[in-house]
This record gives C-alpha cells, sequence and structure tokens, in this order.
C-alpha cells in the first residue's frame, strides 16, 4: 500500500480500494511524484453534524461529509449519497474514483462525493427536506457550478437536488442550476436522467460485447440491486433481446431460468416494495444471487458486494460492476486469477457521469437540447470511452480495470505537470 496516502478515521473501505487500484497501475506506467501525492491526499474533506428538528419538536444531529479529491481536470464533481453507511473513507473512496472515471471518459471535472449517514426512509418528507437543506446550506462557501458540483447517489434524486439548488441560489441572491445536477426537466434537469445509469450499462456492455463479436440478444442477466439503476437495467436488457433470469434487492432475490417477466415484477415491485413472492419465480437468499449461473452477473447496488468472502461462488461469465466499489480490491485479485472478465465500474457507471456533463453543458449555455440530442450523445461518449479502453487493453495485454486506470491516471499526470504546484 502507498505508504504515505491519506489515512481517514475509521475503516477506509473504498479509499484503501482506491490505493490498491493506483499503486497496481504506478507499477506499469511512470507518474510524476508530486501526481501521486495529489491522488494520495483529497484536497479538501469536510465533515459536518448536520442539525434537525424532526416532526415531533426534537432536535437529532446527522454526520454529513464533503471531500473534494482532485481538481487537475476541473471543477470537482460528484454525487450526494443518503444510506446508513456513508462514512469518511467510503466518501473519500468514491470522490477519488470519480477523479479518475472523469479522466477516463475524458470530461473537465476532478472528482468529489458527499453524504449523509442516515436511512431515508425513516425520515417524513418534511424532515427529509430540513436535513438536505441544512446539509446544503453549510455547504455553499465550497460548492457552485464552477466549483463543486453535486449530483444524485443512493437515497438521493431529482426532490433532493431540487431542494439543493433553492438553498444555494436563495443564499446567493440568484437562480443557480448548475449547482446540481439530476433536477428535475422543468428547473433544468435532464429528462429520464433516472435511466441514464441504466443505459450507461447498456451500452457499455453492447460495446464490449462488439469488441468480441458477440451480442447481448439471447444473454441470460442476473441483477444484484433493485433500486433505480437495476429497475433499468432489467427493462433494457430485455428489450436487447436478453433472458433476466434472477433480480435481488435487499431482503431477498427470485430466480426463474426460463426469464423474468420484467414488467410483472415491476408491478409486483411497485404494489409489494420487495422482489419476494414474485408468482413463478423461486425466492433465493439474497447473496445466494452472486453464484447464479448467468451469462452477465450485473452488480447494481452498493460496494464490496463481492469479496474474499464470495468471490469463489461466482459462476457468470462476466461480471459487470455498474455500483462503484461494488468489487473488492482483493475480490478483484481474485477474478483475475479466475480469468473472470470483469467491465469495471469506471466504465460500466459512466451513463450517469456522462449525462451529468450534458446537463451542467446546457445550463452554463442556457440552451436545452432535445431528449433524442441527449441520448446519443450520451450513447456516443459511453461507446467510444469504452472503445478507447477496450482496445488499449488488448494492445497492453492487459485487463479493462488496469487499462481504464492507465488511461485515467496518465491524463491526470500530464494536467498536473503542466500545472506545477503552486507555491
Amino acid at each position: 500500500m502507498l505508504k504515505s496516502a491519506y489515512k481517514p478515521p475509521g475503516e477506509p473501505g473504498l479509499w484503501h480500494d482506491f490505493l490498491t487500484q493506483l499503486e497496481r497501475t504506478l507499477t506499469h506506467i511512470e507518474a510524476h511524484p508530486a501526481t501521486v501525492e495529489y491522488l494520495t491526499h483529497p484536497r479538501r474533506t469536510i465533515a459536518l453534524t448536520v442539525p434537525v428538528q424532526l416532526d415531533d419538536g426534537t432536535v437529532h444531529f446527522f454526520s454529513g461529509y464533503r471531500v473534494v479529491h482532485n481538481i487537475a481536470l476541473g471543477p470537482a464533481r460528484g454525487g450526494v449519497r443518503f444510506h446508513p453507511r456513508v462514512s469518511l473513507g467510503q466518501t473519500v473512496g468514491l470522490a477519488a474514483i470519480a477523479t479518475v472515471q472523469s479522466a477516463v471518459f475524458r470530461l473537465p471535472y476532478g472528482g468529489a462525493a458527499g453524504g449523509i449517514t442516515v436511512s431515508p426512509r425513516d425520515l417524513s418528507t418534511g424532515e427529509l427536506e430540513r436535513l438536505t437543506r441544512r446539509y446544503a446550506a453549510e455547504l455553499v462557501d465550497v460548492i457552485g457550478p464552477e466549483k463543486d458540483i453535486l449530483g444524485p447517489d443512493l437515497g438521493t434524486g431529482e426532490r433532493q437536488m431540487a431542494w439543493i439548488m433553492d438553498t444555494f441560489s436563495t443564499n446567493r441572491g440568484f437562480t443557480e442550476p448548475g449547482v446540481v445536477t439530476g433536477k428535475p426537466p422543468q428547473l433544468g434537469g435532464v429528462s429520464k436522467r433516472g435511466e441514464a445509469v441504466g443505459r450507461g450499462v447498456l451500452y457499455a456492455v453492447e460495446e464490449y460485447a462488439k469488441s468480441r463479436s458477440k451480442t447481448i440478444a439471447g444473454a441470460t442477466v442476473a441483477i444484484q440491486g433493485y433500486g433505480k439503476v437495476g429497475r433499468a437495467v432489467a427493462r433494457l436488457f430485455q428489450s436487447a433481446g436478453a433472458r433476466v433470469v434472477a433480480v435481488s434487492d435487499e431482503w431477498n432475490a427470485v430466480y426463474q431460468p426460463e426469464g423474468i417477466d420484467v414488467a410483472a415484477l415491476q408491478a409486483h415491485y411497485k404494489e409489494t416494495g420487495r422482489v419476494e413472492g414474485f408468482p413463478g419465480a423461486h425466492t433465493i437468499g439474497r447473496d445466494a444471487l452472486v453464484g447464479i449461473d448467468a451469462d452477465l452477473l450485473i452488480l447494481a447496488a452498493v460496494e464490496g458486494v463481492i469479496n474474499e468472502g464470495n468471490v469463489d461462488q461466482i459462476r457468470a461469465r462476466t461480471i459487470v460492476e455498474a455500483a462503484i466499489g461494488a468489487i473488492t480490491a482483493e475480490a478483484d485479485a481474485r477474478l483475475r486469477e479466475l480469468q473472470t472478465p470483469v467491465i469495471p465500474d469506471l466504465l460500466a457507471g459512466g451513463g450517469g457521469l456522462a449525462m451529468d456533463y450534458l446537463e451542467w453543458v446546457q445550463n452554463f449555455s442556457m440552451f436545452n437540447w432535445s431528449e433524442d440530442r441527449v441520448w446519443e450523445a450520451m450513447q456516443r461518449r459511453v461507446s467510444q470511452t469504452l472503445a478507447e479502453v477496450s482496445a488499449y487493453a488488448e494492445k497492453q495485454d492487459i485487463d479493462l480495470r488496469l487499462a481504464a486506470y492507465e488511461l485515467g491516471v496518465s491524463r491526470i499526470n500530464v494536467a498536473t505537470a503542466m500545472q506545477g504546484v503552486y507555491p
């Protein structure tokens, strides 16, 4: 492990995984010592206590974070996560991965991330609004469209982005839509942005399959996670001709070898709030899904799903890491030993990043593009990036994750060397 790297208090989590991948990258490419120091030390970490008056009149303090990792390529950009497992180590890791992902996609962004340690479903709408607005108010001086752009992540969506935008704008005295992405279309957001990550996964897998003279049609798919991304992935892959055979939520999984009717599953989930009990499917343990025999295992929930404890259970022919950090560094090394192909998070999860960039550009230009133009631009960006990284991986005879890290870190290294270190 890189000895001089920043050490966040508590469990390092994703930050540890990032440093492991970075160290592996640096054994294959040369980077200036200043670049290494910048990448192993976040530019700014903010830990907040966020007071909120609950509906019963009591005041509760929540832990919140905002991290800017690197701005060598442009202003920071990263999601805001509301989840019980949010921690500083996780947030620093998400911000660092966002830095490299932006570089891989050739976007003028640095990496950032933020969040609050909370279970959103435990709060009323009013409590959630007060929590979001107070969090945004604490950050008003350090965020903005040219400083740090916030976006949705686990537990947040259009509503939270609208509240953050309004809080920031109210404090600034003018409307500033570019401070957030993923907001409602009526406020300058992109229509159907919620599908962006799911479509990005589809486009990445299509490009991956094409590079190997294959197609998605007829492929069997198991999807871990049935949130906004998982639901979009299930529908889109079925529409592309794939057969969805298993889906899991945070409680259980359902398995139907002959293929799940995705529309019927969605109706069942909307009615019951769970995939369990879907007619005609076998209900299995949530964690058993990773061992399903399928052509594609798509990880669409949280980090650390594939780890040292279950990596040897994998039977899928290809793993698609749609969620950031869904495969731990140790499990990733084992998958390389097993020669199991992985489309890594830097690539598979890039649809949301590309869509956020397109929304941000429109906000700056004060001109809204047609929905078709936005989707075409997003597909082109994802497909070109996947094709570029695949070609580099084949030329260097390395895996896709290492190829993506090498390309991303190399671009950050050039930008850092050209700018130098401010005295």
